[in-house]
């Protein structure tokens, strides 16, 4: 018995050298290319950095919610969400029960049906413009099934 403890024992030593070995080996051949240092990385701006940061200070996209307020309480399954945007944007409201897609009009007016489930809803409304910049607004309604 003691010869197999000493096999057991030579077995767990190699195999945890074997271990340490590979971790320090990887860990070396990480370090060695992360000596290598990208224009990205150096804070430069490559081109495709640049058209998007001049793409973000030119958005003007922006999303009010007009109705319902934050937090209403509804007894009606369906809600209609009505706001404004910029001209012509693309609005995704989702929620629990689904997704609807409208376009606001030329005056950035927009109103939309959402399907409510029992309780409190978490509508999230996006608004998208033509260049493809978005606002975001996060609503809850709450509908309550209970007779008031």
């Amino acid at each position: 018995m003691r010869k197999e403890v000493a096999a057991a024992i030579f077995l767990g030593v190699v195999l945890g050298l074997l271990a340490m070995g590979g971790f320090w080996w990887s860990k070396r051949s990480s370090q060695e290319t992360s000596e290598f240092v990208t224009p990205a990385e150096e804070g430069e701006n490559t081109p495709e950095t640049e058209e998007e940061e001049s793409l973000s200070e030119d958005s003007d996209v922006f999303l009010e919610v007009e109705s319902p307020d934050e937090g209403a309480i509804v007894d009606s399954e369906e809600v209609e969400i009505r706001g404004k945007t910029v001209p012509e944007a693309v609005v995704v409201f989702i929620y629990p029960e689904g997704e609807t897609i409208v376009t606001a009009d030329n005056n950035g007016l927009f109103n939309g049906t959402v399907v409510l489930a029992g309780g409190a809803n978490e509508i999230k409304i996006n608004a998208y413009d033509y260049q493809g910049d978005k606002e975001e607004e996060i609503l809850t309604i709450v509908y309550s099934t209970a007779k008031l």
